[in-house]
């Protein structure tokens, strides 16, 4: 730990284990906290039960998990109405430039821009 910035880097994947052994604990007997990290490893980001994903700067998708279980993912809509599209479903689906939003039940359709008159 580092004795300026109270931060802990680089753990090798016993240590990772250690950590979250002792947050686990702390987080039982305390009755609840906050522990903000930062990770690039999924494995670890598995572990916990709320993830925010950052892209570009910006939060751009959030995991809520329960506790030793499965979880479901979302898009984050910013205050100014944006949000960025999982990667895959980029690749996946094809949408570039400009798309195509449509109001339907209960939800918004994106569509990709099949104009061939603009390669955008």
């Amino acid at each position: 730990m580092s004795p300026v910035d109270g931060s802990i880097g680089e753990f090798d994947t016993a240590g990772g284990e250690v950590a979250f052994a002792v947050l686990w604990r702390a987080d039982e007997k305390l009755g609840g906290g906050t522990v903000l990290g930062v990770a690039h490893v999924p494995l670890m980001a598995c572990r916990v039960r709320r993830t925010v994903r950052i892209r570009e700067g910006r939060a751009s998708a959030e995991t809520l998990r329960e506790r030793g279980g499965g979880g479901e993912e979302f898009t984050v809509l910013d205050r100014a109405g944006r949000l960025l599209l999982p990667r895959d479903y980029l690749e996946g689906y094809g949408p570039r430039g400009r798309v195509r939003l449509t109001g339907e039940a209960g939800h918004v359709g994106v569509w990709p821009n099949r104009d061939d008159r603009c390669d955008c």
